[in-house]
């Protein structure tokens, strides 16, 4: 693993990591709400498979400056810069639940440098047209998204609910990875609960972009059993993405499904050759 921080543009840092085959093919792979960039693979999946990742804080988390008001289309702006700083030209994006979003936004605003992107149980629009948003949902997710329309001070019980889930061991995780999602969650706080208030703040409000822009090949995978993004999310992006494919896997939004989510980042890796 390579450790970097990368001054954006605008002055802000992004605390950002790589991992895998130094000589493999560029993608970068988004954490979920809340995350860091600690979370990946835990095996040599990325070496075997000629993989180069990117993972990088989104604001707020981990090391990077949080953005206030951002929206999900400022993703493109952050993948942008980290792309600039180690030189790479052509790329797969992918996002793996509240970290979707930003993989759908940066296919649609960095055409010819994203070549396919990847979602996996990832979100649709919150006030999207003819899907019912919480159906489906357990009823502390489907809370949860209700406090995140009230606004930022709702959802501080929500923050200490994660944090004492962490602190038991995050119980639920399948074992073999379980060290590694405690890292990534106690780097997700580094900064208190402000990254994990934006990324719902900025999920539940206007993208920034449209989805007609996604145009590249995109392969958007939901888990049957998902109660915290059902699969009709999922069903209902295939629909309007230009260029998109389902797959569907057993499980729920936590898996444990790291054999399919392995061969959906080779796909996006040989995109790039």
């Amino acid at each position: 693993m390579d450790e970097q921080t990368v001054i954006t543009p605008d002055g802000r840092k992004l605390g950002v990591c790589v991992w895998g085959d130094p000589g493999g093919a560029s993608i970068f792979w988004l954490h979920g709400t809340p995350g860091s960039r600690f979370l990946r693979h835990p095996d040599d999946g990325y070496v075997t498979r000629g993989l180069r990742v990117f993972t990088y804080d989104r604001p707020g988390y981990g090391r990077s400056t949080r953005l206030p008001g951002r929206r999900a289309a400022q993703v493109a702006d952050d993948i942008r810069a980290i792309a600039d700083a180690y030189e790479l030209e052509r790329f797969g994006v992918a996002g793996v639940s509240g970290g979707g979003p930003g993989a759908l936004a940066a296919a649609a605003l960095l055409p010819g440098r994203v070549v396919r992107c990847a979602v996996v149980c990832g979100l649709a629009p919150f006030a999207a047209d003819g899907l019912d948003f919480s159906a489906g949902m357990a009823e502390g997710e489907r809370q949860e998204w209700q406090l995140a329309v009230q606004g930022a001070a709702a959802l501080q019980p929500c923050w200490r609910e994660f944090v004492e889930w962490v602190d038991v061991g995050m119980p639920g995780i399948a074992a073999g990875d379980r060290a590694m999602w405690i890292e990534a969650a106690y780097e997700a706080g580094r900064q208190g609960s402000s990254g994990y208030i934006d990324d719902l703040l900025s999920l539940v409000g206007e993208w920034g972009f449209a989805l007609s822009a996604v145009e590249i090949p995109t392969r958007i995978m939901v888990a049957r059993d998902d109660t915290s993004v059902p699969a009709a999310h999922g069903q209902w992006l295939v629909r309007r993405l230009p260029a998109a494919e389902l797959i569907t896997v057993d499980g729920g939004h936590l898996g444990p499904r790291d054999e399919p989510e392995m061969r959906l980042l080779a796909w996006l890796g040989h995109g790039t050759a």
